[in-house]
């Protein structure tokens, strides 16, 4: 499914909430490094939510599917020392599989969405690689994700989003075949609101979006386990979507 999309006033309203505001973001995560900035960038829409975005192409986004997928404007928000800037998205192809009431459900479908954006990004980015593994990781294996979301869920810690900052974990298993469930060995750590969409890197290649987290034992909250969806398992579409949307990929 490919749709148009447009910037609007309301677009630059909310980057600007999202400005100047304490470095926050992956639970138990550090600051990331200059090559992971360069990959990542942070989503922001009408709706008033907040993700994470991988770059493919200097115009094209890999994302989650529920970050994009209901109706609203989205925009890359850019911010430097000065006020934000915001790259708009053009048009968004959400997997043809994805199923928005999964959450509920708990029956995962590939969580991906491609966002094409009005304009190239600035120089300074870089396009991120698409991994060369095939099938599921063996548990133990280790992922780094980065995220620009908050580093606590609880009430009152949750405003701090806008600086990406990245974790490793291992594989502690999968589900429904075509995700990767993470978690940390002991204490908290993992994604939590704002990092939907950002990348899980194996090796160095982006090897699968993030869609969700739990906080320890499955409850509700952030730092127990990170769900990943797999792209190793649809990078036909990934890369047939990119070229349809004019940003072909190199295979």
């Amino acid at each position: 499914m490919i749709r148009a999309r447009f910037a609007s006033a309301a677009l630059m309203a909310a980057a600007v909430l999202f400005g100047p505001l304490p470095a926050r973001a992956l639970v138990g995560g550090t600051p990331a490094g200059a090559a992971l900035a360069r990959q990542t960038v942070m989503i922001v829409s009408t709706r008033g939510a907040t993700c994470t975005g991988t770059v493919l192409a200097p115009d094209l986004l890999l994302t989650a599917a529920h970050c994009v997928a209901p109706a609203g404007d989205y925009a890359v928000a850019l911010v430097d020392d000065g006020p934000p800037k915001l790259v708009p998205a053009a048009r968004i192809a959400v997997h043809p599989r994805f199923d928005g009431d999964q959450f509920r459900t708990r029956r995962p479908t590939p969580d991906l969405a491609l966002v094409k954006l009005a304009e190239p990004l600035p120089g300074r980015f870089a396009p991120a690689r698409l991994t060369a593994a095939q099938g599921l990781p063996a548990k133990g294996t280790l992922f780094t994700l980065a995220g620009f979301g908050v580093t606590s869920d609880s009430k009152g810690e949750g405003k701090g989003a806008g600086t990406l900052r990245s974790v490793q974990l291992p594989s502690i298993g999968t589900t429904g075949g075509i995700m990767v469930r993470l978690a940390p060995s002991q204490g908290a750590a993992g994604a939590c609101t704002g990092d939907s969409g950002g990348p899980a890197f194996q090796d160095g290649a982006v090897a699968g979006v993030i869609g969700w987290a739990t906080a320890a034992g499955g409850a509700r909250g952030c730092g127990g386990v990170t769900g990943v969806t797999l792209v190793s398992l649809h990078r036909d579409w990934i890369t047939d979507t990119a070229a349809a949307l004019g940003s072909p990929l190199g295979r």
